[in-house]
């Protein structure tokens, strides 16, 4: 039965709570059904919600008057991201499921309502608070839940430390409630693609996933091209790679993984095979058949041809590859993406960060 807070077109807002996967429940509708003519529009709305977080990382609002195909594009979208199975998918669009409730969450009036969402989707702990002019808060919410999401984010305002705690509940303003939900709402996504069953599907809906399967891949090598800059800045290099760096150009051992940790990361951001052999002329147990074998091999020009990554920074931290972070390092969790970072302050004429 739909909540009297939640009315058919918040259903479609929010398609992850318990009553719009009530609602859907109640159609009884089996895979073979949805390429029936009255099920195109769902699937066509399906195959959009994903095209759209591919494309530009947030699903759009489709609109009220059609809440029912809204409703079920959802799990139809789903079904479609787990059915290619691919973790980049699934944590794109699971994030951008969470953008636009996010914006939903900020926009709502009736702080009842997003009780009621947090409540009957995620069983938060949480109540409002009476509305007083000279209090800034809206909300508090019990300290486990808000650590289960909180945590995520890197910003000393978000610690424990730095937020009133009464009786074990964390007091919140309505957009870091509303921050908090989507952060929820990311997680929830994400574990329902991976949990998803395999099943088999009719030839038209594997058609949609070729289509959305060529769009990922289209999309992957366009994010390749367009976030490392065209020439390689050493300026750019976290400390963790320019001390392996360093050491290979004055000739000192580097571990295996010290060794692949650089190797992956100067491929990734441009640097040759011929450039790479090069630096590896100074090792003193230097081998060019047997370098050039294993930088093709990361690169992906030999084996598998997968282009490796290098280690997060968790893993080089864990094998002491890792020097006192700096500012920018405590807001991303791999080598690439503090490259990408500082080399957008550096081009921006940030010369902070060009010290950092």
């Amino acid at each position: 039965m739909t909540s009297m807070l939640l009315s058919p077109p918040d259903l479609a807002k929010y398609p992850f709570t318990k009553e719009s996967r009530d609602y859907i429940k109640g159609l009884d509708l089996k895979v073979d059904e949805l390429v029936d003519p009255d099920f195109v529009e769902a699937l066509n709305r399906a195959e959009q919600r994903v095209q759209e977080a591919l494309r530009g990382g947030e699903v759009k609002w489709g609109s009220e008057r059609y809440y029912e195909i809204e409703i079920l594009s959802y799990p139809i979208a789903i079904m479609l991201v787990a059915s290619i199975d691919d973790d980049f998918l699934g944590r794109r669009y699971a994030l951008a499921e969470a953008k636009r409730a996010y914006s939903f969450f900020r926009e709502e009036r009736d702080s009842k309502r997003l009780l009621e969402i947090a409540g009957s989707a995620f069983d938060w702990r949480a109540e409002g608070l009476a509305s007083n002019a000279n209090q800034s808060y809206d909300y508090a919410l019990h300290f486990v839940d808000y650590l289960r999401n909180a945590s995520k984010i890197r910003s000393d305002p978000w610690k424990l430390v730095n937020r009133l705690v009464i009786n074990g509940m964390v007091f919140l303003n309505k957009d870091e409630f509303a921050r908090l939900l989507s952060e929820e709402v990311q997680k929830h996504v994400h574990s329902t693609i991976t949990s998803s069953p395999k099943i088999n599907l009719p030839p038209l809906i594997l058609q949609r996933i070729a289509r959305i399967t060529q769009i990922l891949a289209e999309r992957r090598e366009k994010m390749r091209v367009e976030e490392l800059p065209e020439k390689t800045m050493i300026t750019a290099y976290p400390s963790c790679i320019k001390r392996l760096y360093d050491a290979l150009l004055t000739g000192r051992h580097l571990s295996h993984i010290g060794r692949f940790s650089l190797t992956s990361f100067l491929v990734n951001v441009g640097v040759s095979t011929e450039e790479l052999i090069r630096v590896y002329t100074s090792v003193s147990d230097f081998d060019e058949r047997l370098t050039r074998y294993q930088t093709e091999h990361i690169a992906g020009k030999k084996g598998s041809g997968i282009k490796y990554i290098p280690p997060n920074c968790d893993t080089l931290k864990t094998h002491g590859l890792c020097p006192e972070p700096d500012e920018v390092c405590r807001t991303i969790r791999n080598p690439l993406s503090y490259y990408r970072t500082k080399a957008r302050l550096i081009s921006r004429g940030n010369t902070d960060a060009e010290r950092a």
